[in-house]
């Protein structure tokens, strides 16, 4: 299997960090304060598994697969008459199952009890389970997409705290149209990090498995990193030992070459988070050591390897579920000359949309606000030229990814002029900010 980064030496220089601040001599000063919040949501990024959400129809095979990566049945994959939020498996040392909403506390139960979590009628459950794979990933299994009452969260939890995606299709039906219009709806920024699998590849027979992967391959392009068949089915009997054959059974049903795959472009998630966070710690923290009462040897912040950019996931933010903030944000005047000309470029992106009709609904203004918030978060990731006082610009505009994300689902006419606004008053704020240097 694919070696997993690791970031224990800036973990603990975050620790250590935030240890000193803690100290007396360290109390009251804006700038520490500041560097405080950045050392936790760092720490926090590198402690957060790379998130996984595992998509599809319904009968598509998606919580099979979920239950095959960890090696149990934890989510039912019967017919239900009720509608299944969202379930995120997470590591645990002892099984726990946790209801959450975006707007009130968690309630947790003790063991694997998905019913009376769904009894709470939650937005999210969360099931805590004692397995090696669940140590660097969590799965998120997002079902009912194709519910129109249920879309709206499932599709928030995807754009909100989704790394990476998994789309499953079946195989005797693939890349429907009902599945291209939902693939539509997620932002650009999670698109380019997805894996499409076609499962139920058991239900085709050896002469016409082929020409179809080979169809579904040529009707999606570019627009996955993989198209991979598998059979789950196939599968869980190798794991269970149920065939004669079981490791011959195991290659053929084609899920050791997802699990790599899967795997890798978690690593890429991985490696990509742990370079920002090496940025920022370089540019942000460094220069704060001499303030502190202990000497510069004590905590040095690693140097930044050489890293190409990848896009922003929709999360944003690296903990547990937070619910959205609500209301338009206000900004602050401070130095970012360097951030507005990033955030010029983005908006010019979705001006040239409009004017050459790319966009025509205000449902496609919504989602090219959404991604232009979204990539301008990578590229402030990687720029160098930012102050310490900088540190509001990604604070803001996640929030701003938020309210953009939520709007997309409320359904209100008057969503598409927020939005404008809303992106003026991102602009006006880092113009004034600029001007102000």
């Amino acid at each position: 299997m694919v070696a997993f980064p690791r970031a224990d030496t800036e973990a603990e220089i975050l620790r250590r960090f935030l240890a000193v601040l803690d100290g007396a001599a360290a109390q009251g000063d804006p700038s520490l304060e500041n560097a405080r919040a950045q050392a936790e949501s760092y720490l926090s990024r590198l402690e957060a598994p790379v998130r996984i959400a595992v998509v599809g129809l319904s009968r598509s095979g998606k919580s099979s697969l979920v239950n095959l990566l960890v090696g149990e049945a934890v989510i039912p994959t019967q017919p239900r008459k009720s509608v299944m939020p969202a379930v995120i498996l997470r590591h645990c040392e002892g099984n726990r199952t946790t209801a959450s909403w975006w707007d009130r506390e968690d309630r947790v139960f003790d063991g694997l009890d998905l019913q009376g979590a769904l009894s709470e009628s939650p937005d999210i459950i969360s099931i805590g389970i004692d397995c090696e794979v669940l140590r660097d990933v969590w799965l998120m299994d997002l079902s009912d997409l194709e519910d129109s009452g249920a879309q709206a969260n499932t599709l928030f939890v995807l754009n909100r705290l989704a790394d990476m995606v998994v789309w499953c299709t079946n195989a005797e039906d693939p890349w429907t149209a009902e599945e291209r219009h939902l693939w539509g709806l997620v932002p650009k920024a999670v698109q380019r990090r997805a894996i499409l699998v076609m499962t139920h590849a058991d239900h085709l027979s050896a002469g016409t498995l082929t020409p179809t992967l080979e169809r579904l391959q040529t009707t999606v392009g570019a627009a996955f990193r993989k198209v991979l068949p598998i059979s789950i089915s196939d599968a869980w009997r190798a794991l269970l030992g149920e065939v004669t054959q079981p490791e011959r059974a195991w290659v053929a049903s084609g899920i050791e070459p997802f699990m790599v795959a899967m795997m890798e472009m978690a690593v890429d998630c991985r490696k990509t988070e742990v370079e920002k966070v090496r940025r920022g710690m370089a540019q942000h923290l460094e220069p704060l050591l001499a303030q502190l009462p202990v000497t510069p040897a004590t905590i040095t912040a690693p140097a930044p390897t050489a890293a190409r950019a990848e896009p922003r996931a929709a999360a944003g933010s690296k903990s547990d579920p937070v619910p959205p903030a609500a209301g338009r944000p206000a900004l602050q005047p401070v130095q970012a000359s360097p951030a507005l000309l990033a955030w010029k470029k983005r908006v010019e992106g979705v001006l040239d949309s409009l004017r050459t009709g790319v966009i025509e609904q205000d449902g496609e203004f919504l989602t090219a606000a959404q991604d232009a918030v979204s990539f301008f978060l990578d590229d402030l990731a990687m720029l160098r030229d930012l102050s310490d006082a900088d540190a509001w610009i990604e604070r803001e505009f996640q929030r701003a990814q938020d309210l953009l994300i939520l709007m997309q689902y409320e359904g209100e006419a008057s969503n598409a002029e927020t939005a404008a606004l809303l992106l003026a008053q991102l602009t006006d704020g880092l113009a004034q900010s600029g001007a102000a240097a």
